[in-house]
């Protein structure tokens, strides 16, 4: 549980940096679904490897 909470923390600050961006430069952000998923997979993984389970 302690994996998929900060997995989501990562794409939950990710989707707030865009945010940020689009507020900054007044544009849309459009990213296509063949790099959003494998972005998702990435903070997963990336959360899977900070708790040290092996």
């Amino acid at each position: 549980m302690e994996t998929f909470g900060r997995g989501c923390l990562y794409i939950i600050i990710g989707f707030g940096v865009l945010l940020f961006l689009a507020f900054i430069t007044s544009s849309h952000i459009h990213i296509p679904f063949f790099i959003f998923i494998p972005l998702i997979i990435l903070a997963f993984w990336a959360a899977s490897k900070k708790t040290g389970k092996k």
